[in-house]
């Protein structure tokens, strides 16, 4: 069954930045496990499903976001942050409005019953990847070195949502959701 993730991609400018912090962590320390998505923020984490329910989410969520008065959400970026010595992320800055967004768009992919519910491991924290799962601890605590001290600020309007799909252990996108402007 085909595996799939609902996430924010930020414009090319931002990606390709992004995308740099990603390949400098690789030519220093040789991971690469960040690269086989392009750059984004999570909205639904990854899940299987046949097409056809995918499908009918997709209709729903455009339903939805036409209906919703989340069309003028500006995400901010905000310097770099960590989880505990497993992953190195470009951080979101704290927004209300795009957390009660994302809070309405999980409600409705949870009443599409497409997966057994689960509980929710972690508190949604909003943030962008550049390192995780095959850095070395001891690669990654002087990773953290390197951009703890750095400045990275950049912003963006949230105008679209991308369903990503796994295909040959890579993540490409399957379906842009363009939101009402």
């Amino acid at each position: 069954m085909p595996k799939y993730f609902l996430a924010l991609i930020p414009p090319a400018s931002i990606s390709n930045e992004i995308i740099a912090f990603q390949k400098e962590i690789e030519a220093q320390f040789g991971a690469i496990h960040a690269q086989k998505a392009p750059p984004h923020i999570t909205v639904i984490p990854p899940f299987n499903c046949e097409q056809e329910k995918l499908n009918s989410f997709i209709i729903e969520l455009k339903g939805f976001l036409m209906s919703s008065h989340y069309s003028d959400i500006t995400i901010a970026l905000d310097n770099f942050q960590r989880f505990e010595s497993l992953t190195l992320f470009v951080d979101v800055a704290k927004n209300e409005a795009f957390e009660k967004f994302c809070k309405a768009v999980k409600l409705l992919f949870k009443q599409q019953k497409i997966i057994k519910q689960r509980v929710e491991k972690h508190y949604f924290i909003p943030h962008i990847t550049i390192a995780n799962k095959d850095i070395k601890k001891r690669d990654f605590k002087q990773a953290w070195e390197v951009f703890k001290e750095r400045s990275y600020r950049q912003s963006f309007r949230l105008s679209e949502l991308y369903v990503l799909e796994l295909k040959n252990g890579t993540w490409g996108i399957s379906n842009c959701i363009n939101m009402p402007v």
